[in-house]
């Protein structure tokens, strides 16, 4: 008795995605090297590509010959947008956590979170008027040991005598500058410093202690740089050196708060300095950033979810076809799924998560796949004319862009994550292995 549309769908959908718990049991079991990760992350997304661009865009030209220029603006519409709608649901779903889902996707989320606090910071720094003396190289390289502070009202910062192993710029708030003489408890108000002024530069630039107490008057905020990083900068920059010296004979007078202007042009060229620095993420700073995510098991659900529901429509839609499903697509998704699975099984193991749980999303995900290609064969026609057939081309190319990012973003920088330039040749071998399984099919 043959099987109906909807469940022929359902178990093609079910059997390309079996490969995720197959993926899933042998990374956790036998937990392979890196390099054989990568082989196998490489292998599938060649073979996903042959079944993209044979399977879903290979068609194009001839639906264009045959329905006009509109099948293409549909085919161009549709897998931009899939592609835009990828790439804007996976950054939600990273900045909920999903980005634990893989190593290269940690690596690259942190990586972007360590760039935009940068960033922010810079933006802040640039209204520190002295700053400006730092050449943008030399800010960039200080950024990166710059730490932030808080402290609230009435809290003492240093107190005077104190070692000095830091200088303080106000980002937000007022400091008092408080001198004590001798038998003098209550000391003597030097200055009131506030947002954009700086201080503790005395003991820095002299190496002596500190001179006066300093007392958050508000609640505050600094930034701080150690006394090594800022002698270093000064060594190569006669101009800071000289300002911050020049400033240091100012503080027996009454600092007068100064209206704040952003520096443009040397924001501007202290993040393009900023960009050409590399910025290494270990897995100690991935383990960190996990803790602060709460709810992160679900949001690594939707994110590997998201993975998949383009794959498993095209599949529905495949199996509603008049031409029939298309083994190449259903040996490339197979093959692809198999090293996902694999490589972000451990990857959440490392990062503590149950085994059991690590099989449960596997499977809910493999059952969802069969269910998403159920549902793309009832809902799409096999043979849709007039406008509707238009329809269909750009929601098949909006799977297709999606999925095209999915490899873009998720599976090969996974793969040269862990193998390097190994990745080539083994892209290579899975193209032409979903080559030979669309000739052997026909």
């Amino acid at each position: 008795m043959p099987l109906s549309l909807g469940a022929s769908a359902f178990l093609w959908g079910i059997l390309s995605a079996i490969s995720l718990l197959i993926g899933a049991a042998v990374g956790l079991w036998l937990k392979p090297g890196r390099k054989v990760n990568a082989v196998f992350m490489s292998f599938g997304a060649g073979a996903l590509l042959f079944a993209l661009t044979i399977e879903l865009f290979g068609h194009v030209p001839h639906h264009v010959r045959e329905h006009g220029m509109t099948s293409l603006i549909a085919t161009l519409i549709g897998a931009i947008s899939g592609g835009l709608l990828f790439d804007f649901l996976n950054n939600q779903l990273n900045n909920k956590g999903a980005f634990l889902r893989n190593l290269s996707t940690a690596r690259q989320y942190i990586s972007y979170l360590k760039f935009s606090r940068k960033n922010k910071l810079i933006e802040e720094l640039s209204k520190i008027e002295i700053l400006r003396y730092v050449p943008p190289e030399k800010m960039a390289f200080l950024v990166g040991r710059i730490k932030k502070g808080q402290y609230r009202a009435g809290e003492k910062i240093f107190s005077q005598g104190d070692d000095p192993r830091e200088m303080y710029f106000i980002c937000d708030g007022e400091v008092n500058i408080i001198l004590h003489e001798t038998n003098d408890a209550d000391g003597k108000l030097l200055a009131c410093l506030k947002t954009g002024n700086t201080f503790g530069e005395l003991g820095v630039i002299g190496g002596f202690p500190r001179t006066a107490d300093a007392i958050a008057k508000t609640d505050l905020q600094v930034y701080r740089i150690g006394k090594e990083d800022i002698q270093e900068v000064m060594t190569q920059c006669v101009e800071l050196k000289s300002a911050l010296k020049e400033l240091s004979t100012e503080r027996i007078d009454s600092l007068e708060h100064r209206h704040l202007q952003i520096n443009a042009h040397w924001k501007e060229q202290t993040l393009r300095h900023l960009e050409n620095e590399s910025t290494s993420v270990s897995i100690k700073e991935i383990h960190e950033e996990s803790q602060k995510t709460g709810g992160a098991g679900l949001a690594i659900w939707l994110g590997i979810l998201l993975d998949g529901i383009p794959e498993s429509l095209v599949i529905g839609m495949l199996a509603a076809s008049t031409s029939g499903m298309s083994l190449a697509f259903i040996a490339g998704v197979f093959l692809a799924n198999f090293p996902e699975s694999m490589s972000s099984a451990l990857s959440m193991k490392a990062q503590g998560m149950k085994t059991t749980k690590i099989y449960a999303m596997w499977g809910s995900i493999t059952l969802m796949t069969g269910i998403g290609a159920l549902i793309g064969a009832v809902i799409f026609p096999a043979e849709p004319t007039g406008n509707f057939m238009y329809f269909i081309v750009g929601i098949e190319s909006l799977a297709a862009g999606a999925m095209l990012t999915m490899i873009a973003e998720t599976m090969l920088p996974e793969a040269f994550e862990q193998g390097g330039s190994i990745i080539g040749l083994s892209t290579l071998g899975g193209f032409l292995s979903a080559l030979v399984v669309k000739i052997m099919a026909a």
